[in-house]
């Protein structure tokens, strides 16, 4: 008997999160692990998160991720670890994620080996990955598949608008979080990336963040979801035009190094650069 915010999750789901052994979570702070975190721990599960600092990642995500496991009493291993090194995101392919994943995956494993030598026990890898990225042009996913690592929410059947329910009915907060991948995904393929150029661009959208939003949504802003790509010639994806607000916007961009600018409004910000 399910009982408590666990009783709206879909049984299936709590009977697989119940099954599984103390699990290890690879914990971005976004939505959807978050999500798996709380799910799982609604169902009993012992579950450690753990997240991965570099310079793809904006640093006040990070910040936003440790704040959000220590107040929610989720135990929490930070690690560090840098991709750009690595050939597939060095040139940046079209295979970057699936170089990244591999290797970030190499690196969380390494945690939990010695991690282990202390708590005598291992715990299951697992990831947000959702039922919705089994649709899009995701080659992390072969990384995760190749690594065993287990992606219960997409196992589940869970994408992303019933995670939002969910999140919604068992009281997680902020279930209207929107998605940040990583920065990485910013930059078209075949353009190389580099750690001062990522810090450009996570301050650029953070700045553009800030802009006032015309209601009281926390995680909406004034250009609603928003990505700054670079195709290398910077163009600004948006889903809510600036308007008055665009002189503002104009002295950001520059004031970071993306001037001039294209501003694009689209129904959507995902796959930019996968779209055909």
């Amino acid at each position: 008997m399910v009982g408590g915010p666990a009783a709206a999750l879909p049984g299936g789901f709590v009977r697989a999160l119940r099954g599984l052994p103390p699990l290890a979570v690879a914990f971005s702070g976004g939505l959807d692990s978050r999500f798996l975190c709380h799910a799982a721990r609604l169902c009993g599960c012992d579950v450690l998160a753990l997240h991965a600092r570099g310079p793809h990642i904006p640093p006040e995500e990070s910040a936003r991720a440790a704040q959000w496991a220590r107040d929610n009493g989720l135990p929490l291993l930070t690690l560090d670890f840098d991709p750009l090194s690595l050939p597939e995101v060095s040139i940046n392919s079209r295979e970057r994620c699936y170089g990244c994943k591999k290797g970030l995956i190499a690196a969380l494993r390494e945690v939990l080996r010695e991690r282990r030598a202390g708590e005598g026990s291992d715990r299951l890898l697992c990831d947000g990955s959702n039922a919705d990225d089994l649709r899009a042009f995701r080659p992390g996913l072969r990384a995760l598949a190749e690594a065993w690592v287990r992606s219960p929410l997409a196992e589940a059947g869970l994408g992303k608008p019933a995670i939002r329910a969910l999140a919604a009915s068992t009281g997680l907060d902020r279930p209207e979080q929107k998605a940040r991948p990583c920065l990485l995904t910013r930059l078209a393929y075949g353009l190389a990336p580099d750690a001062a150029l990522l810090a450009r661009l996570a301050r650029a959208e953070a700045a553009l963040a800030q802009l006032p939003a015309p209601d009281d949504d926390a995680d909406a802003s004034a250009l609603g979801d928003f990505r700054l790509r670079l195709r290398p010639a910077p163009l600004l994806q948006v889903t809510r035009p600036p308007g008055a607000l665009r002189p503002l916007v104009d002295e950001i961009l520059a004031g970071h190094g993306f001037a001039p600018c294209e501003i694009c409004e689209t129904s959507g910000v995902s796959g930019f650069f996968d779209a055909p």
